[in-house]
């Protein structure tokens, strides 16, 4: 049996899906699950909040956090599930980098939607379960989500790794089962 552990990033566009698979694979394999959402939310409840540029800060201050707690428990030998965008070229090296340093394998699992059914997602969610912390109410961040995630399909982070793609356009309810059994392929 094989002994190494796995980094298994959940990643894709907003409102696509990331948390409902990523806390169902958390609960099918027992692996650790760090969200960087609920690093930044956690920090929102003991800090406070204020305003979209708070909002930004405190994002930037919770990557390096994020980073640090999947490079913990991958040095213990431990998989991880790891749940954000990773939509950013710098994700890419230093993913690659934690799976090689700590001989993880590699595993993505992306959530895609159509744009137009994410956006109306977001607005859905912006108004009733987002943390407000996140400061992302329809008015302050529309234009700015409509040209980072709403105007194109997202495509994968790593192109050379096993990819499990789930698209969730259609709203039927997840094949979480489909997930489980490609992470067991």
């Amino acid at each position: 049996m094989d002994s190494s552990p796995k980094l298994i990033i959940v990643g894709g566009s907003i409102a696509t899906g990331k948390t409902t698979v990523s806390k169902f694979v958390a609960e099918k394999t027992g692996f650790v699950r760090i969200a960087l959402d609920e690093i930044k939310e956690a920090l929102f409840d003991v800090g406070g909040f204020k305003d979209r540029a708070w909002s930004k800060e405190i994002g930037a201050a919770t990557h390096p956090v994020f980073r640090q707690l999947i490079q913990m428990y991958l040095s213990r030998g431990e998989s991880v599930i790891a749940d954000a965008t990773f939509i950013w070229a710098d994700d890419r090296i230093w993913l690659q980098d934690f799976s090689s340093k700590h001989n993880a394998e590699l595993i993505q699992i992306w959530m895609t939607a159509d744009p137009q059914v994410a956006r109306q997602r977001f607005l859905e969610r912006s108004l009733t379960t987002r943390h407000p912390g996140h400061c992302d109410s329809i008015e302050t961040v529309i234009n700015e989500f409509d040209e980072r995630y709403f105007s194109k399909r997202i495509d994968p982070l790593l192109m050379d790794v096993r990819t499990c793609v789930v698209d969730t356009t259609d709203d039927k309810p997840i094949d979480l089962g489909a997930v489980i059994k490609f992470l067991n392929e």
